[in-house]
């Protein structure tokens, strides 16, 4: 009987020390991920809670390890496959308590972290390889274009400018002209029975016209030429809902699914490629999107969003810019407020930088590019008329905190419609006016890169061959004038 009363006290004994050798603060991955796109390769590592990690970058062969101290993998969770530069990912322990993951990589490239999180749903650690993977554009460019109406200029490729210079010059060909021979000059007469029974034939006997000249070739994406890359920013995500329509449609669906579809027509258009800054339904700190932007050498920042007000009759669209020093109106102050709240609806740690010299700065870091902005907004909204009627006719101005760190290209953020508005909540989620509404934002960047080509690019070499097309175009004025 007194061995079998110790034993219990044995085993309660063994319980508590077993408590105590597990880490009070133990961190658990739930989930690893990885991913790869047009882009490059991201790894997504999610954590019951936000705590301390370390990368260790290491050589020959090249790898990355995550320590993360007194953390544990989740029980069953089976690693990820090889995905892009990651060529496998293993786990280990280097010492007793600290959790390592090893992600093999392919190349030399040097990964991005980005922490998300804080709140109750857990952390997130997002490791990017930013790379070009494989390039759509290359696929699409060497694709027959289609054959376009006759009279009109719908068949135009993606990219290219409604009023091409080269599609001018082939329906315009340099005519024929004949080397006159020598011959004795005719008399008056003579020359006035001439013109009449010219003038005569040409009247009776329809003369066919010179068949056209073919066109000049269309530069394509060549090798040493790199695509523009546009970055689209899916508003909100994640514990951050945004707005809601009516009838329960929330901003963070739409605003991903419009992000998806200009990706999508992005991608088709030879010269360009996209990048989006989420791909699913997760929280970024507003600080961020730019930043991962920037990081992917984005040319141009677009962030996607959907307008609401209390007045459930506000429709339209509507395009704003970053300003350092007040915002246009106060419907842009209210909407920048807003907008701006995202980061505390999120979660995330705000960072209050409101000071004059901070301000200073971030006038000097943005006077270079505001024109930049402006320019490409300008086209952007000038796109989205053609799709209804907008709810501002001019760019709005405000001190939007996803644009601040957009210092090194172009940045808008876009309001697509109301949501607010039951008649285009309902539109907002149909796929056909995703499509029109993406179509128009793409027309506008389109026009902007084909007015200020970046050198080195194909809007750059067709901006290069309009402009020789122009130069062998001017003789014509001469042929056939009087001297």
């Amino acid at each position: 009987m007194k061995g079998s009363q110790r034993q219990p006290a044995v085993a309660a004994a063994i319980g508590l020390v077993a408590l105590a050798l597990l880490p009070v603060k133990a961190s658990e991955i739930r989930q690893l991920r990885i991913e790869s796109g047009p882009t490059g390769t991201r790894a997504e590592l999610h954590l019951d809670t936000l705590g301390e990690y370390r990368l260790i970058p290491l050589s020959n062969p090249e790898r990355l390890a995550v320590d993360f101290p007194d953390s544990h993998l989740a029980r069953g969770l089976a690693l990820p496959g090889a995905a892009g530069m990651v060529k496998a990912v293993r786990t280990g322990q280097p010492v007793p308590g600290t959790l390592r993951v090893v992600f093999d990589l392919a190349g030399k490239v040097k990964a991005i972290p980005t922490t998300l999180g804080g709140a109750a749903s857990g952390a997130v650690l997002v490791l990017e390889w930013p790379g070009d993977g494989p390039a759509p554009v290359q696929a699409v460019a060497s694709a027959p274009a289609p054959a376009a109406p006759s009279g009109s200029a719908a068949g135009t490729a993606p990219g290219a400018a409604p009023n091409d210079p080269i599609a001018a010059f082939a329906q315009h060909p340099l005519p024929a002209s004949a080397s006159p021979g020598p011959a004795s000059a005719p008399t008056p007469a003579l020359a006035a029975a001439a013109t009449a029974s010219a003038a005569a034939v040409v009247e009776s006997v329809p003369t066919p016209a010179d068949p056209p000249l073919p066109p000049p070739p269309r530069p394509a994406l060549q090798a040493g030429m790199r695509p523009l890359v546009v970055a689209i920013d899916a508003g909100h995500g994640g514990q951050d809902p945004g707005a809601r329509g009516p009838g329960g449609t929330r901003e963070k669906d739409v605003t991903l699914a419009i992000a998806r579809e200009l990706a999508r027509q992005v991608n088709a258009t030879p010269g360009l490629k996209a990048y989006l800054t989420r791909d699913s339904d997760v929280f970024i700190p507003l600080e961020y999107r730019a930043r991962r932007a920037s990081a992917n050498k984005a040319d141009i920042f677009i962030s996607i969003h959907a307008d609401a007000a209390e007045n459930h009759s506000a429709r339209g669209s509507s395009v704003y810019i970053l300003s350092t020093r007040g915002a246009s109106s106060q419907r842009a102050r209210w909407l920048a407020d807003k907008e701006n709240a995202a980061d505390v609806i999120g979660g995330a740690r705000v960072r209050v930088a409101d000071n004059t010299l901070t301000s200073v700065l971030l006038d000097l870091t943005q006077s270079g590019n505001m024109k930049a902005s402006e320019d490409a907004a300008q086209h952007v909204l000038g796109g989205l008329k053609r799709v209804g009627n907008n709810h501002k006719p001019d760019i709005e101005r405000a001190n939007f905190a996803v644009l601040r760190t957009s210092d090194k290209m172009p940045a808008m953020l876009v309001e697509t419609a109301f949501i607010s508005n039951p008649e285009e909540e309902k539109r907002l989620t149909d796929p056909a006016f995703q499509r029109t509404l993406a179509r128009a934002i793409l027309d506008g960047v389109d026009t902007y890169f084909s007015r200020q080509p970046p050198p080195g690019t194909l809007y750059a070499a067709r901006a290069q061959a309009a402009q020789s097309a122009q130069a062998m175009d001017v003789p014509r004025s001469g042929i056939g004038g009087s001297r």
